[in-house]
């Protein structure tokens, strides 16, 4: 079995991050990259399937700048077979510009499972493993839990309000996975360092210039205002319910 993943380099979480001067892109001074977080569980349920069938090959796909290698090391030293890059020289936020692009790559090959996270955290979209599966007709089932292979179907668990949706899919299919159940594996400093010596394949790319959407303006959001504390018992009630009424027309 053939599986590829598809992971997205994203700023930790943890960065603060800073509008640049041309109000369209982040300033990317101190900022540390990361895998996207959803795409790490998915790389995980892959890597849980090698663990059980030495078999299976991964490939790790990913769409960037140079440094994006930093991470699909990572994913070699995490236990992935093959690492591919797809080098572009600039930033590309239109989403079905990536679908098309990563598409195209897919299709070279025969991948029996194309696993992705939901969703990147720095743009949130939830839109790019949905529109590859429609661009090469390929199954999708979004916003899995968790999913099993029985011979050459899969069947997947999406969780909803109070239950859980259950699909069945023949293969090859995509999954775009949630955070899911299972802990993720980290690499030892030793599996890193061998990672190092490992071949990246790399793929020069001119983006598509055909876009779909463009990102106009990016904007901090609103301060709050800060609070008032108006008690500490139940005195305070009286008073809080007063303000909700009379100053700020709530009830």
């Amino acid at each position: 079995m053939n599986i590829a993943v598809c992971v997205k380099q994203v700023p930790d979480t943890a960065s603060q991050l800073k509008i640049s001067e041309d109000n369209k892109s982040i300033d990317e001074n101190g900022i540390k990259y990361e895998i996207n977080p959803f795409d790490e569980y998915a790389l995980e349920e892959a890597l849980r399937l090698k663990d059980n069938d030495s078999t299976i090959n991964i490939t790790v796909i990913s769409l960037g700048p140079e440094r994006v290698k930093q991470s699909l090391t990572k994913t070699l030293a995490m236990g992935a077979d093959e690492a591919l890059h797809i080098q572009t020289d600039e930033i590309i936020e239109d989403c079905m510009n990536i679908a098309t692009i990563i598409a195209n790559e897919i299709k070279k090959n025969q991948y029996d499972l194309i696993l992705f996270g939901k969703k990147s955290v720095d743009q949130d979209n939830n839109q790019v493993g949905i529109m590859i599966g429609e661009l090469n007709n390929i199954s999708c089932i979004s916003n899995c839990s968790e999913f099993r292979i029985e011979s050459n179907k899969i069947i997947a668990n999406r969780e909803v309000e109070g239950s859980v949706e259950v699909f069945e899919s023949e293969l090859p299919v995509i999954i775009t996975h949630e955070k899911g159940k299972n802990e993720l594996r980290y690499p030892s400093l030793k599996d890193l360092m061998a990672a190092k010596k490992k071949p990246i394949n790399t793929i020069k790319n001119e983006a598509n210039k055909d876009k779909r959407s463009e990102l106009i303006k990016l904007e901090y959001p609103e301060k709050r205002e800060e609070g008032v504390i108006i008690g500490e018992d139940k005195s305070a009630v009286t008073e809080l319910v007063r303000i909700l009424r009379e100053d700020k027309k709530i009830i």
